[in-house]
Protein backbone atom coordinates (compact mmCIF):
# COMPACT_ATOMS: atom_id res chain seq x y z
CA UNK A 1 0.00 0.00 0.00
CA UNK A 2 2.87 2.37 0.87
CA UNK A 3 4.52 1.67 -2.48
CA UNK A 4 1.26 2.44 -4.31
CA UNK A 5 0.86 5.69 -2.37
CA UNK A 6 4.39 6.77 -3.30
CA UNK A 7 3.65 5.98 -6.96
CA UNK A 8 0.43 8.02 -6.92
CA UNK A 9 2.25 11.03 -5.41
CA UNK A 10 5.16 10.86 -7.87
CA UNK A 11 5.64 12.87 -11.05
CA UNK A 12 4.19 9.94 -12.95
CA UNK A 13 1.13 9.99 -10.69
CA UNK A 14 0.68 13.73 -11.31
CA UNK A 15 0.89 13.17 -15.06
CA UNK A 16 -1.71 10.38 -14.87
CA UNK A 17 -3.97 12.58 -12.70
CA UNK A 18 -3.73 15.41 -15.26
CA UNK A 19 -4.51 13.04 -18.11
CA UNK A 20 -7.63 11.84 -16.27
CA UNK A 21 -8.66 15.42 -15.46
CA UNK A 22 -8.45 16.71 -19.04
CA UNK A 23 -10.03 13.57 -20.50
CA UNK A 24 -13.01 13.78 -18.16
CA UNK A 25 -13.67 17.46 -18.95
CA UNK A 26 -13.65 16.70 -22.68
CA UNK A 27 -15.74 13.58 -22.05
CA UNK A 28 -18.49 15.38 -20.14
CA UNK A 29 -18.70 18.27 -22.59
CA UNK A 30 -18.31 16.48 -25.91
CA UNK A 31 -18.26 12.73 -25.20
CA UNK A 32 -14.70 12.21 -26.41
CA UNK A 33 -12.75 11.35 -23.25
CA UNK A 34 -11.10 8.39 -24.98
CA UNK A 35 -9.62 10.73 -27.58
CA UNK A 36 -7.51 12.25 -24.78
CA UNK A 37 -7.18 9.36 -22.35
CA UNK A 38 -6.17 6.39 -24.48
CA UNK A 39 -3.55 8.06 -26.74
CA UNK A 40 -2.09 9.84 -23.69
CA UNK A 41 -1.73 6.63 -21.70
CA UNK A 42 -0.17 4.87 -24.69
CA UNK A 43 2.18 7.84 -25.11
CA UNK A 44 3.53 7.44 -21.55
CA UNK A 45 4.19 3.76 -22.19
CA UNK A 46 1.09 1.99 -20.82
CA UNK A 47 0.34 -1.33 -22.67
CA UNK A 48 -2.77 -1.33 -24.88
CA UNK A 49 -4.89 -3.79 -22.87
CA UNK A 50 -3.96 -2.10 -19.60
CA UNK A 51 -4.85 1.22 -21.21
CA UNK A 52 -8.31 -0.03 -22.18
CA UNK A 53 -8.90 -1.44 -18.69
CA UNK A 54 -7.78 1.80 -17.01
CA UNK A 55 -9.93 3.77 -19.43
CA UNK A 56 -12.99 1.75 -18.41
CA UNK A 57 -12.28 2.14 -14.69
CA UNK A 58 -11.54 5.88 -14.85
CA UNK A 59 -14.48 6.67 -17.15
CA UNK A 60 -16.78 4.51 -15.02
CA UNK A 61 -15.77 6.27 -11.79
CA UNK A 62 -16.15 9.65 -13.46
CA UNK A 63 -19.60 8.70 -14.79
CA UNK A 64 -20.63 7.31 -11.38
CA UNK A 65 -19.88 10.63 -9.69
CA UNK A 66 -22.04 12.42 -12.26
CA UNK A 67 -24.91 9.92 -12.11
CA UNK A 68 -25.04 10.11 -8.31
CA UNK A 69 -25.25 13.89 -8.60
CA UNK A 70 -28.03 13.66 -11.23
CA UNK A 71 -30.05 11.24 -9.09
CA UNK A 72 -29.69 13.31 -5.91
CA UNK A 73 -30.84 16.42 -7.77
CA UNK A 74 -33.82 14.52 -9.21
CA UNK A 75 -32.74 14.99 -12.82
CA UNK A 76 -32.28 11.30 -13.61
CA UNK A 77 -34.48 8.31 -12.72
CA UNK A 78 -32.55 5.04 -12.50
CA UNK A 79 -35.83 3.15 -12.23
CA UNK A 80 -37.04 4.58 -15.53
CA UNK A 81 -33.82 3.70 -17.36
CA UNK A 82 -32.87 0.53 -15.44
CA UNK A 83 -33.39 -1.67 -18.50
CA UNK A 84 -31.02 0.54 -20.50
CA UNK A 85 -28.39 0.14 -17.79
CA UNK A 86 -28.69 -3.66 -17.90
CA UNK A 87 -28.47 -3.72 -21.71
CA UNK A 88 -25.48 -1.37 -21.68
CA UNK A 89 -23.69 -3.45 -19.02
CA UNK A 90 -24.10 -6.59 -21.13
CA UNK A 91 -22.83 -4.69 -24.16
CA UNK A 92 -19.75 -3.63 -22.19
CA UNK A 93 -19.01 -7.22 -21.14
CA UNK A 94 -19.36 -8.52 -24.71
CA UNK A 95 -17.19 -5.72 -26.04
CA UNK A 96 -14.45 -6.54 -23.52
CA UNK A 97 -14.67 -10.22 -24.46
CA UNK A 98 -14.26 -9.44 -28.16
CA UNK A 99 -11.34 -7.13 -27.36
CA UNK A 100 -9.53 -10.03 -25.72
CA UNK A 101 -10.35 -12.50 -28.50
CA UNK A 102 -9.91 -10.30 -31.58
CA UNK A 103 -6.59 -8.93 -32.84
CA UNK A 104 -5.98 -5.23 -32.22
CA UNK A 105 -5.94 -4.56 -35.99
CA UNK A 106 -9.49 -5.87 -36.38
CA UNK A 107 -10.65 -3.79 -33.41
CA UNK A 108 -9.20 -0.71 -35.11
CA UNK A 109 -11.15 -1.54 -38.29
CA UNK A 110 -14.37 -1.83 -36.27
CA UNK A 111 -13.60 1.48 -34.56
CA UNK A 112 -12.95 3.19 -37.89
CA UNK A 113 -16.19 1.96 -39.48
CA UNK A 114 -18.23 2.94 -36.40
CA UNK A 115 -16.74 6.43 -36.24
CA UNK A 116 -17.19 7.09 -39.96
CA UNK A 117 -20.85 6.02 -39.73
CA UNK A 118 -21.46 8.31 -36.77
CA UNK A 119 -19.58 11.16 -38.45
CA UNK A 120 -21.78 10.92 -41.54
CA UNK A 121 -24.87 10.92 -39.32
CA UNK A 122 -23.70 14.16 -37.73
CA UNK A 123 -22.98 15.82 -41.07
CA UNK A 124 -26.40 14.97 -42.52
CA UNK A 125 -28.03 17.65 -40.46
CA UNK A 126 -27.28 19.96 -37.57
CA UNK A 127 -30.95 20.40 -36.63
CA UNK A 128 -30.69 17.75 -33.89
CA UNK A 129 -28.88 20.21 -31.60
CA UNK A 130 -31.81 21.39 -29.46
CA UNK A 131 -31.36 23.07 -26.10
CA UNK A 132 -34.91 23.31 -24.77
CA UNK A 133 -37.20 20.56 -25.99
CA UNK A 134 -40.34 19.63 -24.04
CA UNK A 135 -40.43 16.13 -22.58
CA UNK A 136 -43.42 15.16 -24.75
CA UNK A 137 -41.46 15.94 -27.92
CA UNK A 138 -38.67 13.48 -27.14
CA UNK A 139 -38.68 10.48 -29.44
CA UNK A 140 -38.58 6.86 -28.28
CA UNK A 141 -35.10 5.45 -27.67
CA UNK A 142 -34.19 2.12 -29.25
CA UNK A 143 -32.22 -0.08 -26.81
CA UNK A 144 -30.32 -1.70 -29.67
CA UNK A 145 -28.35 1.48 -30.37
CA UNK A 146 -27.02 1.97 -26.80
CA UNK A 147 -26.27 -1.78 -26.70
CA UNK A 148 -24.21 -1.63 -29.90
CA UNK A 149 -22.37 1.49 -28.75
CA UNK A 150 -21.72 -0.13 -25.35
CA UNK A 151 -20.15 -3.15 -27.07
CA UNK A 152 -17.82 -0.81 -28.92
CA UNK A 153 -17.18 1.08 -25.67
CA UNK A 154 -16.28 -2.10 -23.75
CA UNK A 155 -13.82 -3.25 -26.38
CA UNK A 156 -12.29 -0.01 -27.60
CA UNK A 157 -13.97 3.17 -26.39
CA UNK A 158 -12.87 6.42 -28.09
CA UNK A 159 -15.93 8.23 -29.46
CA UNK A 160 -18.52 5.97 -27.78
CA UNK A 161 -19.92 8.67 -25.52
CA UNK A 162 -19.95 11.06 -28.47
CA UNK A 163 -22.00 8.50 -30.41
CA UNK A 164 -24.48 8.29 -27.54
CA UNK A 165 -24.77 12.07 -27.24
CA UNK A 166 -25.35 12.31 -31.00
CA UNK A 167 -28.02 9.60 -30.86
CA UNK A 168 -29.94 11.24 -27.99
CA UNK A 169 -29.76 14.63 -29.67
CA UNK A 170 -31.17 13.04 -32.82
CA UNK A 171 -34.04 11.79 -30.65
CA UNK A 172 -34.80 15.41 -29.73
CA UNK A 173 -33.42 15.33 -26.19
CA UNK A 174 -31.92 18.67 -25.19
CA UNK A 175 -28.17 18.76 -24.74
CA UNK A 176 -28.04 18.48 -20.94
CA UNK A 177 -30.45 15.52 -20.98
CA UNK A 178 -28.35 13.84 -23.68
CA UNK A 179 -25.27 14.26 -21.48
CA UNK A 180 -27.10 12.82 -18.44
CA UNK A 181 -28.29 9.73 -20.33
CA UNK A 182 -24.86 9.28 -21.89
CA UNK A 183 -23.14 9.38 -18.48
CA UNK A 184 -25.60 6.75 -17.20
CA UNK A 185 -24.93 4.45 -20.15
CA UNK A 186 -21.17 5.06 -19.89
CA UNK A 187 -21.32 4.03 -16.23
CA UNK A 188 -23.11 0.80 -17.16
CA UNK A 189 -20.93 -0.19 -20.10
CA UNK A 190 -17.70 0.69 -18.30
CA UNK A 191 -18.76 -1.28 -15.21
CA UNK A 192 -19.48 -4.39 -17.27
CA UNK A 193 -16.24 -4.09 -19.24
CA UNK A 194 -14.10 -3.28 -16.22
CA UNK A 195 -15.36 -6.28 -14.24
CA UNK A 196 -14.40 -8.50 -17.17
CA UNK A 197 -10.92 -6.96 -17.39
CA UNK A 198 -10.51 -7.15 -13.61
CA UNK A 199 -11.26 -10.86 -13.43
CA UNK A 200 -8.84 -11.50 -16.30
CA UNK A 201 -6.07 -9.78 -14.30
CA UNK A 202 -5.40 -6.89 -16.66
CA UNK A 203 -6.04 -3.96 -14.26
CA UNK A 204 -3.01 -2.05 -12.88
CA UNK A 205 -4.14 -0.12 -9.78
CA UNK A 206 -1.01 2.01 -9.69
CA UNK A 207 -2.17 3.51 -12.96
CA UNK A 208 -5.95 3.28 -12.51
CA UNK A 209 -6.20 5.19 -9.21
CA UNK A 210 -4.48 8.50 -10.14
CA UNK A 211 -6.22 8.57 -13.52
CA UNK A 212 -9.57 7.96 -11.83
CA UNK A 213 -9.02 10.70 -9.24
CA UNK A 214 -8.33 13.10 -12.09
CA UNK A 215 -11.45 11.85 -13.88
CA UNK A 216 -13.65 12.54 -10.85
CA UNK A 217 -12.36 16.12 -10.59
CA UNK A 218 -12.68 16.64 -14.33
CA UNK A 219 -16.23 15.31 -14.47
CA UNK A 220 -17.45 17.89 -11.96
CA UNK A 221 -15.58 20.69 -13.72
CA UNK A 222 -17.15 19.60 -17.00
CA UNK A 223 -20.66 19.74 -15.54
CA UNK A 224 -19.99 23.27 -14.30
CA UNK A 225 -19.04 24.30 -17.84
CA UNK A 226 -22.08 22.76 -19.62
CA UNK A 227 -24.49 25.71 -18.96
CA UNK A 228 -21.97 28.03 -20.63
CA UNK A 229 -21.68 25.93 -23.79
CA UNK A 230 -23.48 27.57 -26.71
CA UNK A 231 -25.38 25.58 -29.36
CA UNK A 232 -23.24 26.87 -32.22
CA UNK A 233 -20.11 25.66 -30.43
CA UNK A 234 -21.53 22.14 -30.22
CA UNK A 235 -22.49 22.16 -33.91
CA UNK A 236 -18.91 23.03 -34.83
CA UNK A 237 -16.92 21.09 -32.22
CA UNK A 238 -18.67 17.69 -32.35
CA UNK A 239 -17.93 17.02 -36.05
CA UNK A 240 -14.35 18.25 -35.59
CA UNK A 241 -13.79 15.84 -32.69
CA UNK A 242 -15.27 13.01 -34.77
CA UNK A 243 -12.88 13.86 -37.61
CA UNK A 244 -9.86 13.80 -35.29
CA UNK A 245 -10.99 10.45 -33.86
CA UNK A 246 -11.27 8.98 -37.36
CA UNK A 247 -7.82 10.32 -38.32
CA UNK A 248 -6.37 8.80 -35.14
CA UNK A 249 -7.88 5.36 -35.83
CA UNK A 250 -6.89 5.40 -39.53
CA UNK A 251 -3.34 6.34 -38.52
CA UNK A 252 -3.24 3.32 -36.19
CA UNK A 253 -4.44 1.10 -39.05
CA UNK A 254 -1.73 2.13 -41.51
CA UNK A 255 1.15 2.04 -39.04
Amino acid sequence: MEILLQEWLSIKGLILFTIGLLAAIIGVLFGAAGFILMPSLLLVGIPIHTTVAVNKFATGISALSNVVSFVIKGRLSLKKYFSFMIVSSLGGVLGALFAILLPEQIMNVVACISLIFAFMMVLRSNKWIVKNVMETEEQRINKLVPFAISMYDGGFGPGSALMNITYFLKKQHHYLKAVELTRMISLSSCTGAFLFYYFTGIVNWGIAIPVSLGSIAGSFLGLKLIPHIQTKWIQIILPIIFLFLIVQVVTDLIQ
